[in-house]
């Protein structure tokens, strides 16, 4: 076979107007055959440099260059869905993982990971997109969650990295998705959720979840503190049982709907109203 040419020495100058010595040397490559990862990844450098994306694509395409971990990094700071391309193919399956997550492409990160036998620490994966992207990092939490063959997740772990990072929202829709079938055993994870709520004034969210009643396992007389500390008084009202939080709550300075007090007042005893 015929010889490859010289390879060019690191410091052969440049002359203006015509190719660097280095890609001189790796298109001569280029047409006798497919670059090795080392070539591959020191032709990559001064093409990126030059801004010639398009260029490099078309040698991926055609397979001219080998993928490798290092030449996906080298290719991630200008184009992410590139490198991941470079990274499917060098299966560099952490690589894969963060890149689907950063494009947005969550859904594909459990399909992935099944695909290529890769055991993965959910917790770890969810705590990282949560940091970047925590939308993303809830509906991934949540698809885990609802999985078919049962729960891939800890809820309360779950439940911890949203709030580590001040994530209200997605720790509430999280948890309304993943209690939905309200089992006994997690009552506690309802009293939380309905507590994260009240105490951080979105007493809608409170609200809703009562009026719907979407629970039935959370502490009564816990979260009816808190429904009267928050004014939810009606609310309060149906979950307290003691008599005289009932009294307090009825004559409190906060006005009743009478209407719906009236109707409250006939569950009770003649003895008791």
């Amino acid at each position: 076979p015929p010889a490859k040419p010289t390879q060019p020495s690191q410091r052969a100058p440049a002359i203006q107007g015509q190719p660097s010595p280095i890609l001189t040397y790796f298109g001569a490559l280029l047409e006798k055959g497919k670059l090795n990862k080392l070539e591959s990844l020191e032709l990559a450098k001064p093409v990126l440099q030059q801004g010639k994306k398009d260029l490099l694509q078309k040698w991926l395409t055609e397979e001219k260059l080998a993928c490798s971990e290092e030449l996906g990094d080298c290719i991630k700071p200008m184009d992410v869905q590139m490198a991941l391309s470079v990274y499917l193919k060098a299966e560099a399956h952490q690589k894969v993982i963060q890149c689907l997550s950063e494009t947005g492409q969550t859904d594909k990160i459990a399909l992935y990971a099944q695909k290529v036998n890769m055991p993965m620490d959910w917790g770890v994966q969810i705590d990282n997109m949560a940091r970047m992207n925590p939308q993303a990092a809830c509906e991934m939490a949540q698809k885990l969650a609802t999985d078919p063959a049962g729960s891939k997740v800890d809820f309360n772990q779950m439940t911890d990295i949203f709030m580590k990072y001040n994530c209200l929202r997605q720790a509430t829709a999280f948890l309304l998705d993943a209690l939905k079938n309200d089992k006994p055993e997690e009552g506690p994870l309802q009293t939380r959720l309905l507590e994260m709520n009240l105490m951080a004034g979105q007493t809608g969210v409170a609200d809703a979840i009562f009026e719907h009643d979407m629970f039935s396992h959370f502490d009564r007389q816990r979260i009816a503190f808190l429904c009267e500390e928050t004014g939810l008084l009606h609310h309060a009202l149906v979950n307290f049982e003691s008599i005289n939080d009932i009294k307090r709550c009825i004559t409190s300075s906060k006005p009743l709907n009478l209407k719906w007090l009236v109707e409250y007042m006939g569950i009770f005893s003649t003895e008791q109203a």
